[in-house]
């Protein structure tokens, strides 16, 4: 996992990919939102945006999720990207992060076809339904402290510690 730069951000429709990476490049505001890309034998297979609140502030309370997005089928060479995305998120925010009044250190709102993903495979505790834009509904997930270690502790158990390859 390393920081990404404008020019590794795919075009929407490009290969697959569905965000607008470049439109959230321009629209970030890198003094507290960063945008990292997991590659590998340069391709890369995913990217999430990220947000450390509040800002500006020595320490921040709590990681925000802000975009997520792994390449889709058989043009990946590595699974699980979306949940080593996670686990580099939730290894931020453990390091980073001291929680908010209650207790939340790591933080997202899920698409509706995401749900499930993030309650039965990521484990995440459920907050309830938000509104993602205009007309379109998520659901806030969120990791306590306690949950951010047994997240990452079961990803390496499951997958094995990261490595950084050159």
């Amino acid at each position: 996992m390393e920081p990404a730069i404008v020019t590794d951000l795919p075009t929407s429709g490009q290969l697959g990919w569905t965000c607008d990476w470049q439109n959230l490049w321009e629209n970030s505001d890198f003094d507290c939102e960063a945008i990292v890309k997991l590659q590998v034998r340069g391709q890369i297979l995913g990217l999430m945006k990220f947000a450390l609140y509040p800002y500006p502030t020595n320490t921040p309370e709590f990681l925000e999720v802000l975009n997520l997005e792994a390449l889709q089928g058989q043009e990946r060479s590595v699974k699980p990207v979306g949940l080593w995305l996670l686990w580099y998120a939730a290894t931020i925010s453990l390091a980073r992060c001291s929680g908010d009044d209650r207790g939340t250190l790591m933080q997202l709102d899920a698409m509706e076809v995401s749900i499930e993903y993030y309650r039965n495979k990521v484990r995440m505790e459920g907050l309830g339904w938000v509104s993602l834009g205009t007309e379109e509904k998520g659901y806030a997930f969120r990791f306590s402290r306690l949950g951010a270690a047994e997240f990452c502790s079961r990803t390496e158990g499951r997958f094995g510690a990261p490595i950084r390859c050159r």
